[in-house]
């Protein structure tokens, strides 16, 4: 990661998060503004403590992409443990992205928006919004203290949709 990525993240304005966070040649990135500690925990043997990077909440440590959850450490005290959502794949399928793109998916309502799913076993909820223009689209909401920094999408750019799943994120949440 260079420092115009981290710049770029820690400012709310990289344009695509998915190339910088998540799982990347055998480590892990999270960007956890307001977090004090981050642990990396795979369910197997003992949580890795995670290396703070920069101080306004880049994590990293060494993983080996498999399936993981992070322990948080808030700076005031409370704890949380939660899914990467930078750790799953893309929420539109390439044939769906492709009759977007084309004009012709007959019912993209079904496809964009939110909807409550589940992804490689965890349910959540997946946002994806038409926004071919945008230089960056995010959700908040209560769950990440309303900071678009948090959870910037990932762009298809073939199709101008805006993309992210949120793990354990569903009906009755509030976002925006």
């Amino acid at each position: 990661m260079t420092s115009a990525d981290l710049d770029a993240l820690c400012e709310g304005r990289h344009p695509d998060p998915f190339a910088v966070l998540g799982p990347h040649a055998g480590r892990v990135r999270a960007f956890l503004p307001g977090a004090a500690r981050a642990d990396l925990h795979s369910g197997v043997g003992a949580p890795v403590a995670m290396t703070r990077v920069d101080p306004r909440g880049l994590f990293e440590a060494r993983a080996d992409g498999a399936a993981y959850r992070l322990r948080v450490t808030w700076a005031d005290g409370t704890a949380s443990e939660i899914e990467d959502p930078y750790r799953f794949g893309p929420v539109l399928t390439d044939l769906e992205a492709w009759l977007l793109a084309e004009g012709t998916h007959l019912r993209p309502y079904e496809i964009l928006g939110a909807r409550p799913c589940e992804q490689e076993g965890v349910s959540g909820t997946a946002f994806a919004v038409w926004a071919p223009n945008a230089s960056r689209v995010s959700v908040v909401g209560d769950f990440n203290a309303w900071d678009g920094r948090r959870h910037p999408m990932r762009l298809r750019r073939e199709c101008g949709v805006w993309e992210l799943f949120l793990p354990g994120l569903g009906p009755g949440d509030r976002y925006k």
